[in-house]
């Protein structure tokens, strides 16, 4: 048996940009890697299967069906297990589609995340999660592009996260409805000045600017008004924060998250 664990990444700002072909297809923007994102089981047989019970995820057989025509495929049965709820803005089907490739194919973990980006682009769940959940740490991606083509700077600025999941928002829907433009322009700020702090004060302007901070923001000023940092995941309805885990008690079950600070390569 062959196991395969991906990390999760949460997207604190971005500016999507579709190319001609998916490699110049992904995002500008800042990610955040952590740990225990997704977990991928193959076992050798004489048939190829899939055992998921949470739900169908487009983008494992989109991907799935990439390494086939490919010739890249092996008989057996994969086992896959998310540890966030897919579409709440963890990267969940990036994770779970790079966990799966890995397992059942036997070429470089670039090569794989190419495609697992190519599945993310062609089914609309995702235009940079792959490229940060490569890396660890927190990842500022500076070109829109495959995980091969990926300019990136890697920064070490967090340890842990506090993390509140409410629920889903549908990505293809949110990258139509909201305008994301300012991601571009809050990457170039924060770069000048790589800070905590920063990054939070640039993740909640562009939720802010974006439109999209009404689903989270009673969350936001509940935790900055017992004196953390609080933000909205993109793309879901989530909130990241530090120092305000009490604050978030009051609307959900939060948890404490470790940042994965090595990624895949």
């Amino acid at each position: 048996m062959k196991v395969v664990e991906v990390p999760a990444s949460i997207t604190c700002f971005f500016t999507p940009e579709r190319g001609g072909d998916a490699c110049k297809t992904g995002s500008y923007g800042v990610g955040i890697v952590l740990k225990s994102g997704a977990r991928a089981e193959f076992t050798p047989s004489d048939s190829f299967r899939i055992e998921f019970k949470c739900c169908t995820v487009e983008t494992v057989e989109a991907g799935i069906e990439i390494l086939r025509s490919m010739g890249g495929v092996k008989p057996g049965t994969l086992k896959l297990k998310p540890n966030y709820p897919v579409g709440c803005g963890f990267g969940m089907s990036a994770a779970l589609t790079l966990s799966a490739l890995l397992s059942i194919s036997d070429l470089p973990v670039l090569k794989v995340a190419d495609i697992a980006h190519r599945a993310e682009v062609e089914s609309s769940t995702g235009l940079g999660d792959v490229v940060t959940q490569l890396y660890g740490g927190v990842v500022c991606r500076l070109n829109a592009a495959c995980p091969s083509c990926a300019i990136i700077k890697k920064l070490n600025l967090l340890n842990e996260l506090e993390v509140l999941i409410l629920g889903r928002l549908d990505t293809e829907e949110a990258l139509k409805e909201y305008d994301f433009s300012s991601g571009i322009k809050h990457l170039k700020e924060f770069l000048r000045k790589p800070t905590v702090e920063n990054l939070f004060y640039h993740s909640k302007a562009f939720a802010e600017e974006s439109g999209v901070i009404e689903e989270v923001k009673d969350v936001i000023e509940a935790v900055e008004s017992t004196g953390g940092l609080a933000s909205m995941v993109m793309l879901g309805k989530a909130v990241f924060a530090v120092n305000g885990f009490s604050a978030l008690k009051e609307f959900g079950e939060p948890l404490r998250v470790k940042v994965d600070k090595h990624g895949l390569i």
